[in-house]
């Protein structure tokens, strides 16, 4: 019987990458007879996800447990894999510069994998496979796990570009790329920098895109005389939700005479703030918050009215989902040139323009207008999405490297 032990970070629970597992539970099935899923989930509140046939959940490992103690992780194995680990860290220079993070993550790590449902669900299997979703949170368990066949891990964008990480540091990364038979990278620049930074991770690493379903049709919705700008973020420093509403404000300001309509899907610890930054808004402009709402109605959302325009201009990112949601619904982007995100927009993709990370309000605006004012046909982003965002493409071309990872 063939078993993937799939460590997350909240799946199965509503909320988090649930949005993101979802896409590829259904493949990863086709070549698994078992599913168990491990979460490192701190926020439960949004319950838990019906699982389909044949995936179990086997825990929430952020839980404390009795045999956390340190007493019991004094095994042979993990005090070995331990000193493997430091001493990983103690020859690339980076034990000496952050010895408590490092500490912190090994615990983590070590206690997660020590978990007695964790080892029976791999003394239970003949052949398993263990992915971790992310090389944070849930996936800190995998190079500290025994008896698998093999070890997969995904990165994205916090737990991939270290400079951005608290203190600049990500914990035991040497040792990590090493004990994982195959790195799984979101786009080619996270690619780039894998090799770049971390030669333990060369001759393992893959690409293998994120995705989302799209509908097989889409509904054809009249030019109106406002203009709907929509973005579906967390409202946080990095995600920088405020800048996209200076840029409406001066849109509506412009003395243009366009009529804006700005939507904003995503909740986070701003949102107070751009909530009174939203008040007072100009002749010619209203703001809609939607606040933190399900996936699906987004995606309705998208399905039911005209979306002129999706904005994004985040100071890091990974290549985000949202913006593939758009396209997949043929809506043009406008978004800052970080990360993967130059993979997915600009003129050359047919799928919109990109702006620079530090590009300044007017600049920003102006990006948006053109996109709007483009001739019909200049930009088909759902082109780009059927070939290389379907969640149908991707989920089965993870599928295929994570089952065939260590052989």
């Amino acid at each position: 019987m063939t078993r993937l032990l799939l460590f997350t970070n909240d799946y199965p629970y509503r909320t988090g990458d649930a949005v993101f597992v979802e896409k590829e539970i259904g493949s990863l099935l086709e070549r698994f007879d078992e599913i168990v899923v491990f979460c490192h989930a701190r926020d439960t509140s949004a319950g838990m996800g019906d699982l389909p046939d044949r995936v179990r959940y086997g825990g929430n490992l952020f839980e404390p447990a009795p045999e956390d103690a340190p007493r019991r992780l004094l095994e042979w194995g993990p005090v070995g894999l331990l000193l493997t680990a430091a001493w990983h860290e103690l020859r690339t220079g980076r034990l000496f510069r952050h010895p408590v993070l490092f500490a912190m993550g090994a615990k983590v790590g070590i206690t997660q994998a020590h978990r007695s449902a964790v080892r029976d669900a791999i003394r239970s299997g003949d052949d398993v496979v263990a992915y971790g979703f992310w090389s944070m949170g849930g996936g800190l368990a995998v190079p500290w796990l025994r008896g698998v066949r093999a070890r997969v891990i995904r990165v994205h964008r916090y737990d991939l570009y270290e400079e951005n990480a608290p203190g600049g540091y990500l914990p035991f990364r040497p040792f990590l790329f090493r004990r994982t038979d195959r790195v799984l990278a979101i786009s080619d620049d996270g690619a780039r920098y894998l090799r770049r930074k971390y030669s333990d991770a060369r001759g393992k690493i893959a690409v293998s895109r994120l995705g989302v379903f799209g509908p097989a049709e889409i509904a054809e919705h009249p030019r109106g005389e406002t203009v709907t700008i929509v973005s579906c973020s967390a409202v946080s420093d990095i995600k920088r939700v405020d800048r996209i509403l200076a840029a409406v404000r001066l849109m509506a300001e412009s003395g243009e005479g366009r009529e804006v309509r700005w939507v904003h899907f995503g909740d986070g610890p701003l949102m107070h703030d751009l909530r009174g930054a939203s008040l007072n808004a100009p002749n010619g402009l209203s703001i809609d918050l939607r606040g933190r709402v399900d996936n699906s109605e987004v995606l309705d959302f998208y399905a039911d009215q005209r979306a002129d325009l999706f904005v994004n201009l985040s100071s890091s990112e990974g290549v985000p989902v949202s913006i593939m949601e758009a396209i997949a619904h043929d809506i043009p982007v406008v978004a800052t040139g970080v990360g993967g995100t130059p993979e997915i927009v600009g003129d050359s993709l047919g799928t919109g323009r990109l702006v620079d990370a530090d590009a300044s309000v007017q600049e920003t605006a102006e990006a948006m207008e053109a996109v709007l004012d483009a001739a019909d046909g200049t930009y088909a982003p759902r082109a780009l999405w059927k070939r290389e965002y379907d969640a149908m493409v991707t989920g089965a071309h993870a599928a295929e490297l994570v089952r065939g990872a260590g052989r």
